[in-house]
């Protein structure tokens, strides 16, 4: 059933907001939103009409708030956009120097999330309305405190998309127009976009200018920038003493503040030709890494320092592979991995205590032997990671682990991988072609044996990738072997050592009544009628009765919860993705992911997510993919049941029917596996788009 997935928007709690307040928007006014571009200013200013009606705002309090910033700056990206969103909707009345200020916030949240054409945009604008806009419309501290950030904004993007000179121009500019307590952000960034350009000795300058009056956080960032300059005039050795004296320094960010000043010290060990002290280096920064509390750090992007944690996983990786140190290599990736999530949680979700896999901060990555030891037999786990010039891939099977480095890098396979499921979402004809070439990339060169199931734990663009349905010369990798994936080889080394859960008790809700009959899914309907038949005492609800309070009350008493619904993955702030489930009185019916962290979900042996793109989301820059497939599971789900790509009706119908009779007596993989087969074999469904999207994610027993 094609189940429509809704555009990246705001997730639309605008549910639960027009049903709180008096001046309600209809399901239709909800429906036509979703027909405008996601995340247009169109778009946006409708949203927040609805949102200001239910929590209004003035135009005194948004700047004595400093607008949306506070929530920008601590991470909370689509709470700062709907903050911003109200702002523009509230500026038709109120005037331009709102807007300004509302879509120099947007471009700041947009900056954040990488979504950096359409944060150019938004800067672009903001600087068109305060410099075109009379006096009397603007006081002057007002156009500074958009006209320098929304200035350095556009010269974040251009330095972030490798167009200098425009970003040193930009920065220029925005230090003719900014207040002094913002002026040392624009010099470092400035200073970054000269080091870029290949000037250090106009970037340490400017890096010593920024010091000056800085706030100590920044001015820890701008000693890092003065670290870099010596990395990059190869003054190795001068380097290593200025951050090895970093490394003992003190401060209120210690730990944080170490890990880069080890990573610094690295970087300049390589430089040196001293690989055994950059992996010693890199091995201390790990350290301090897991010392590190996870928390939103907007002086990151204000001083043109991006995410650069996974970053540090990544050289130790390779430093290591480098050094044939294979399991400390594979037992760093795991690490990284579970960095990640910290780093995307950041407080903002509890973890449940169902799952320990899941629950610990860190994820517990285990020993690789540990690892090995865990691996059922007649199985192979393969974890890869993904870098910029190559990618790795450790096979282990309880007998040992074998590496291999593929002579592939993110940007290809990014080309590649996109293209592939892009063929079998639209049903493309050169989707044979495409798939033979991703196996002969990713599996070929792994000498699997035959028959043998594997594990993927995929890394980067990789999670976009159906394994299952990749070419080999004989046919397609699902009809040679059981293929099922899962985020890390710790966590499946969890799951699989439990004991195997009951998968007896159905909880499904499906076609939930949004108000609209422009919303309706009776296919859904029909879907969960057809499978609560094959479960006795099973409990399912449909229409008005599927609504979030009933899933929040009942599912931590499932075995199975099976949900086909509405959905959209939020790529700006993946917390925010959103099951659309039914209205309750004057509760919402929309469940976000961070709920889902929530949840505790102890019995949960299979949580099914029919609805399009549920196991797609936004890939973080360190590992996972953010959608809901990590909440669930941090909610105590021990397996996923997700969708790759929009879904055929009587397919997923076929799909869900076998795949539920045949999970009564066997496992999990192996009923998928049975069910997609048989549409395999049929003329009318054998295209990967009928039988490839849904995949298996952690026990697949």
């Amino acid at each position: 059933m094609i189940v429509a997935s809704v555009p990246r928007a705001l997730s639309l709690s605008l549910l639960l907001l027009a049903a709180a307040c008096t001046t309600a928007a209809s399901p239709e006014r909800v429906a036509e939103l979703r027909t405008l571009e996601a995340e247009s200013a169109a778009r946006l200013t409708a949203e927040g009409e609805i949102l200001f009606r239910a929590e209004p705002i003035t135009r005194q309090t948004y700047k004595s708030a400093d607008g949306a910033t506070r929530l920008l700056d601590e991470g909370e990206l689509r709470r700062g956009i709907r903050e911003a969103s109200k702002a523009l909707f509230l500026g038709r009345t109120e005037g331009p120097a709102l807007v300004a200020m509302a879509k120099r916030d947007l471009a700041y949240a947009y900056n954040l999330a990488g979504d950096l054409d359409r944060a150019a945009t938004y800067a672009t604008e903001a600087v068109d309305t305060a410099t075109t806009t009379p006096a009397d419309w603007f006081r002057p501290a007002t156009r500074e405190r958009v006209l320098g950030p929304s200035h350095k904004l556009v010269g974040d993007v251009r330095l972030r998309q490798g167009r200098v000179k425009e970003a040193i121009a930009a920065y220029d500019r925005a230090l003719a127009a900014s207040e002094p307590d913002f002026v040392p952000f624009v010099r470092a960034s400035l200073a970054n976009a000269h080091l870029a350009a290949g000037d250090p000795a106009r970037a340490r300058e400017l890096f010593r200018q920024a010091d000056a009056g800085a706030s100590p956080s920044v001015r820890a960032l701008v000693r890092r920038g003065l670290g870099r300059v010596l990395l990059t005039e190869k003054r190795y050795q001068e380097a290593a003493r200025w951050f090895e004296e970093a490394a003992r320094a003190g401060g209120n960010d210690q730990a944080y503040e170490k890990l880069w000043a080890l990573d610094g010290l690295a970087r300049a060990r390589r430089g040196e030709g001293d690989r055994a002290g950059a992996i010693a280096a890199y091995r201390q920064a790990l350290d301090a890494a897991e010392q590190v509390r996870a928390r939103f750090r907007s002086e990151e992007f204000k001083t043109g320092f991006f995410g650069d944690v996974q970053g540090v996983f990544d050289d130790a990786i390779r430093s290591m592979m480098e050094a044939r140190q294979v399991e400390a290599a594979l037992e760093t990736s795991e690490r990284g991995r579970s960095r990640a999530l910290l780093d995307l949680l950041r407080g903002r979700g509890r973890q449940s205590a169902g799952t320990q896999a899941f629950a610990d901060p860190l994820g517990r990555p285990l020993a690789a032997a540990a690892m090995r030891a865990a691996v059922p037999v007649d199985t192979a786990v393969i974890a890869y990671h993904v870098l910029a010039d190559r990618t790795h891939a450790w096979t282990i099977r309880r007998s040992g682990i074998t590496a291999t480095t593929l002579e592939v890098g993110r940007a290809t396979l990014r080309e590649q991988a996109n293209a592939f499921r892009a063929a079998a979402r639209d049903r493309a004809s050169d989707v044979e072609r495409l798939g033979a070439a991703l196996h002969g990339r990713l599996l070929a060169p792994l000498s699997l044996r035959p028959g043998e199931a594997i594990v993927v734990v995929p890394h980067d663009v990789l999670h976009y990738v159906p394994f299952h349905a990749l070419r080999t010369a004989g046919g397609w990798v699902i009809e040679e072997r059981a293929v099922s994936y899962a985020p890390s080889v710790s966590s499946a080394a969890h799951l699989v050592g439990q004991p195997a859960r009951p998968r007896r008790h159905l909880f499904a809700l499906g076609n939930p009544d949004l108000g609209s009959a422009r919303l309706a899914l009776p296919a859904a309907q029909r879907e969960v009628e057809s499978i609560q038949a094959l479960f006795p005492g099973a409990e399912a609800h449909v229409g008005a009765a599927a609504t979030k309070a009933r899933l929040l009350a009942r599912a931590g008493s499932g075995e199975i919860i099976h949900l086909a619904a509405h959905a959209d993955v939020d790529e700006i702030d993946p917390l925010y993705s959103t099951i659309h489930l039914a209205r309750a009185e004057r509760t919402s019916g929309d469940l976000e992911a961070h709920e889902v962290y929530r949840l505790t979900l102890p019995r949960a042996g299979l949580v099914t997510l029919s609805a399009c793109d549920t196991g797609v989301g936004r890939v973080s820059r360190g590992d996972e993919i953010w959608g809901f497939t990590r909440a669930f599971l941090s909610a105590g789900s021990s397996t996923l049941l997700v969708s790759l790509w929009p879904v055929e009706d009587e397919a997923t119908a076929r799909t869900m029917e076998a795949f539920y009779r045949d999970l009564r007596n066997g496992p999990a993989r192996t009923a998928l596996r049975a069910a997609q087969l048989a549409l395999l074999r049929e003329r009318r469904t054998a295209h990967p788009f009928f039988w490839a999207p849904f995949v298996l994610i952690g026990d697949a027993r």
